[in-house]
């Protein structure tokens, strides 16, 4: 019988001591360089502790700038502290319409109702009848919330809920959390008035920050002295250049990690960095570009023509296709780009008129033209 390819031994040499501090999910015990914007987030929510109606959120920055690591590490504290909150998060990609939502809250709530079946207004109407017996305040938390209330039933679910407290007078919370600097612009007068929330800004990284958080996941994430000098400092610069995102430069260090695993070396290299920075654009590229719309290649093209464009010479440019999308579309499809690492957008400070974002290209630009001619033939 052959041997079993698990069974054979050979000398392995150990670079993880937990690889899991730098997994996606992983929620730290601290957030370096996020002190200020968790403290005005937790400032939001006291009010609970009192029993009385906690401040609504929107927090908004670039992807990868800590916005939900930092919203779940300030409600893990708060349930941890008292039992009078709990907080549910959506991912609004995956739940991004109002009967999504709705069922999500209702089940939260312990209605138990089925995935299919019922009309959005029955599903509001047991979330609403549970409710009413919770013991708890819930905290609802709409991550990527652009990809919600940019459609109109998004802004009637925000409508629902902000309606709860105000005619049930039921306590409940709402964080938004999107990478869309303007995301409340666009809701309706009534839903702005009654949301009325507080705006916590997440600015982007700085390369010596985003060198002290890498620094810090790698303490935990790897044995002494397998990384190879200047690991940190590289996968840090890298992660500046594409908008400041935190998220690339982990993953960048797992990756490495394990190639350094597969090849069975004792050290970390700069050689198995930039193998891990290809790998990651292959995969996004594979992962994510089959399945964009028109209008998202349509716009990815368009700046791939530049060596970053601010948005409103973007738009103007894009105004001129057919069938364009109006601002507010255009804007969200961006903000969803962003979301997806396709593209950079920070907002930069233009003389005279105020800040703008600048949209850059995350992705290779040779390969996502390949990708474009390839769907054209």
């Amino acid at each position: 019988m052959p041997e079993n390819i698990f069974s054979r031994k050979k000398k392995i040499h150990e670079i993880f001591r937990d690889e899991r501090v730098l997994y996606p999910e992983f929620l730290p015990e601290s957030l370096p360089h996020r002190e200020k914007e968790i403290e005005a987030l937790s400032f939001c929510f006291k009010p609970v502790l009192l029993g009385k109606k906690p401040v609504n959120a929107v927090v908004v920055g670039s992807p990868g700038t800590g916005k939900t690591v930092s919203s779940k590490f300030v409600f893990s504290q708060l349930e941890e502290f008292s039992g009078r909150a709990k907080s549910l998060y959506v991912n609004c990609f995956e739940f991004s319409s109002r009967n999504a939502v709705l069922f999500l809250l209702a089940n939260f709530v312990g209605a138990a109702i089925p995935r299919r079946g019922l009309a959005t207004d029955e599903i509001y109407s047991r979330m609403l009848e549970h409710l009413k017996k919770a013991d708890f305040i819930p905290i609802i938390v709409l991550d990527e919330a652009d990809q919600l209330i940019s459609k109109e039933d998004g802004s009637k679910l925000l409508y629902d809920l902000l309606r709860v407290t105000e005619t049930e007078k039921i306590l409940l919370g709402l964080v938004l959390i999107s990478n869309d600097f303007d995301l409340t612009s666009s809701l309706d007068s009534r839903v702005k008035s009654s949301l009325s929330p507080e705006s916590i800004v997440f600015e982007k990284y700085y390369p010596a920050e985003l060198k002290d958080i890498l620094n810090e996941r790698a303490e935990f994430a790897f044995m002494d002295n397998v990384l190879e000098k200047d690991v940190i400092n590289v996968a840090a610069a890298h992660s500046a250049k594409l908008g400041g995102d935190a998220r690339i430069g982990i993953e960048s260090l797992l990756k490495a990690g394990r190639i350094a695993e597969k090849e069975n070396s004792d050290k970390v290299s700069l050689v198995y960095l930039r193998q891990a920075f290809s790998s990651m654009d292959s995969a996004l590229l594979s992962k994510a570009l089959p399945f964009l719309s028109e209008q998202e290649k349509i716009i990815l093209e368009l700046i791939s023509s530049f060596n970053g464009v601010f948005s409103g010479k973007l738009y103007e440019k894009y105004s001129k296709t057919k069938e364009h999308l109006e601002l507010r579309s255009f804007r969200s499809t961006i903000s969803k780009l962003e979301s997806m690492n396709l593209i950079s957008a920070p907002l930069i400070e233009v003389k005279p008129k105020g800040k703008s974002k600048f949209i850059s290209l995350k992705i290779p630009k040779e390969a996502l033209q390949k990708f474009l001619k390839e769907k054209v033939k």
